[in-house]
């Protein structure tokens, strides 16, 4: 029998694509980067510090926050730049394969129920990852929120920290610009703290990605 859905959200990193150990570093790298930039500091002693910052908010989340959460958490550093540093950083075709199984779930979940991504990466990298897997056509820009999305609003600093995930703001805001209940949302992530904790407190249903295995099964799970 298929489940009733009025949306299924997805995230983008581990889940849609299988991560990267060595792009997942690049990350950190680029935060690294442009501290050291910013401040003119040692680069070991601004490296420590930031490893420093992001085990003290593994301790506020209960849980692994990402570089880019732990960069804007602490440092005055613009989203735009962070997203430019990544952006020459980058070369996803490096580290990312097209998996035509991986799109073909997409594209028969597509047929079936309104899809969205909510992503903690930016606009340029993230399109360059969709195309890379051939998905960008299924999540066009009015289909996708991104970490860049987040910057671009009209809110205070410290309160478009609640629009990136594990924050329940972003969450909130899909669900307000579909109209959808949080009980007829789908959340599917691969993450426990950015991705499925935050959806289960506000009442959305989940699917737990932690494998290729698991993505795969999701159209026979979702009864289609």
């Amino acid at each position: 029998m298929k489940r009733e859905f009025e949306l299924i959200i997805f995230d983008l990193d581990g889940t849609l694509y299988p991560a990267n150990p060595e792009m997942d570093r690049l990350y950190p790298e680029a935060a690294v980067r442009l501290l050291i930039q910013k401040t003119g500091g040692d680069p070991e002693k601004v490296k420590q510090e930031f490893l420093a910052k992001k085990a003290e908010l593994k301790q506020l989340l209960n849980g692994p926050p990402t570089s880019t959460l732990t960069l804007f958490y602490y440092y005055n550093i613009g989203f735009e730049e962070y997203e430019n540093t990544l952006d020459t950083m980058i070369a996803v075709e490096n580290f990312i394969t097209p998996d035509p199984k991986s799109r073909a779930v997409i594209q028969k979940i597509d047929r079936h129920y309104p899809i969205y991504l909510y992503t903690t990466n930016n606009e340029k990298v993230g399109m360059k990852i969709l195309q890379r897997l051939g998905l960008a056509d299924f999540f066009p820009p009015q289909r996708r929120f991104t970490l860049t999305d987040a910057g671009r609003l009209l809110v205070p600093r410290r309160e478009k920290l609640n629009y990136i995930k594990p924050g329940e703001k972003g969450f909130k805001r899909i669900l307000e610009m579909h109209n959808v209940p949080a009980e007829q949302a789908l959340m599917v992530g691969d993450s426990e703290v950015s991705d499925i904790q935050p959806a289960q407190q506000l009442g959305l249903p989940t699917y737990h990605v932690t494998s290729r295995e698991d993505f795969y099964r999701l159209p026979e799970w979702l009864g289609i």
